[in-house]
């Protein structure tokens, strides 16, 4: 009988057992706890992406630490029809407890820094766990992953009963045991350290390991006879993602060395960015309307932006700057855009300008800024509207400092409105 010294060790000896099967850099999901000291160092060895993949038991009636199946975040399920049966478990019981198990590994979910879980679509993702015993929870978080679009499924457990891994290969497109043991009693007998894993421990593994790069796409959005240059980055992990469309500035574009470096910031966050050239500007191409169809050229970067499957169209938020945040204004109060939420930066307004408005709008103005008093004065009265004035700046916060400030405003007050809208 093999015995592991301890999880990391088992961890070693099974990705030896999965490059022998030729697999390379694929996405590894740790089922917490122990299966997540498992799959990081398969990850570590195998050049893969790690994540986790929470499966909750479902108990029996009466009986709650005896599984008669099991449920991950995403609803994806397995039940054991004979065994729910014999302990009383009705379709009424069974739906009630996994509606209650599905929260719960969402909220585990949650814990273990979600928005960095990488995207399983079109890729070979191992599911990991400590080891096989009955397979419930293995089984649910197989089937999580089929459903997220993976190309190839694999259990991948350092030691299983070879009638449960026989199983599992009707779950998996592969199923690898380090080793098959046919006098299995209990996982722990294979390990010399078998310690409980904390939360803490798990969030330790998942924050150190390397993550796969923000992803950028340069593409056209197609306005009529108008193609505008766009650029959409997207943070490492599993979407869809809350995002910021941003407006640059009169004779600026997509590439404002004031908008990029607080998208970078945003990627950081787990919030995408879509910046795009107004037409005429940058690689767009040019409207005879000019100015007067910059509204028209947000609203079309809005409409692409929610129908994109890596974006979450229900937490999308836009940031402007100077003459863009006056654009943003006006998209918004012809109907055109519809935003969660607004950053402006230093918005050229009139006097009724935030009148009416229901989105909550953070206005950036610098102290010295000219703009100043006219912005203070359009937004007093405006519920929606909040003036921040950043210290011993001017209109372009070009000042020591100010740049930052702005961008550390920004960044927050988007954390603080698009990702709690994700997590609600």
């Amino acid at each position: 009988m093999m015995v592991f010294r301890n999880r990391s060790e088992a961890g070693r000896v099974l990705a030896d057992a999965l490059r022998q099967r030729g697999i390379e850099r694929p996405v590894v999901l740790g089922i917490p706890r122990g299966g997540v000291t498992v799959a990081a160092e398969i990850a570590r060895e195998l050049d893969g992406e790690l994540g986790v993949v929470v499966a909750r038991k479902v108990g029996a009636p009466d009986q709650p630490e005896l599984a008669i199946g099991a449920v991950t975040a995403d609803g994806s399920s397995w039940i054991d029809a004979d065994l729910a049966r014999l302990t009383g478990a009705d379709d009424a019981y069974l739906e009630q407890a996994k509606a209650r198990e599905v929260e719960e590994a969402k909220r585990r979910e949650s814990v273990f820094d979600h928005h960095r879980q990488p995207s399983l679509e079109g890729r070979t993702v191992l599911v990991v766990d400590d080891g096989l015993a009955t397979g419930a929870t293995a089984r649910a978080a197989l089937r999580s992953v089929r459903n997220a679009g993976a190309a190839r499924v694999v259990l991948a457990v350092p030691v299983a009963p070879p009638h449960t891994l026989a199983e599992m290969e009707r779950e998996a497109d592969d199923a690898i045991a380090a080793t098959v043991e046919e006098n299995f009693y209990a996982i722990g007998q294979f390990y010399l350290d078998f310690r409980p894993v904390s939360d803490e421990e798990v969030q330790e593994l998942l924050g150190s390991a390397p993550q796969r790069p923000p992803e950028r796409r340069d593409f056209r959005i197609r306005r009529g006879d108008i193609d505008l240059a766009a650029r959409l980055l997207l943070p490492p992990g599993k979407g869809p993602f809350p995002c910021v469309i941003f407006a640059h500035g009169l004779g600026s574009d997509k590439d404002s060395p004031r908008n990029v470096p607080i998208a970078e910031h945003l990627l950081d966050a787990g919030i995408a960015s879509l910046l795009f050239d107004f037409n005429g500007h940058g690689e767009s191409l040019e409207d005879p309307r000019g100015r007067e169809a910059f509204p028209i050229d947000l609203a079309a970067a809005y409409a692409w932006a929610i129908t994109e499957p890596a974006i979450d169209a229900h937490a999308v938020g836009v940031s402007g700057s100077s003459l863009g945040g006056t654009v943003a204004l006006e998209a918004l109060r012809m109907g055109k855009i519809k935003p969660r939420t607004m950053v402006l930066r230093g918005p050229p307004v009139e006097e009724h300008a935030f009148a009416g408005l229901t989105v909550p709008v953070l206005v950036l103005v610098g102290e010295f800024d000219p703009l100043r008093t006219d912005i203070e004065r359009a937004a007093s009265g405006a519920d929606a509207a909040v003036v921040s004035v950043v210290p011993k700046a001017g209109h372009l916060f070009e000042e020591s400092g100010a740049l930052l400030e702005t961008l550390e405003r920004t960044v927050r007050w988007f954390q603080e409105s698009l990702l709690s809208r994700r997590a609600a």
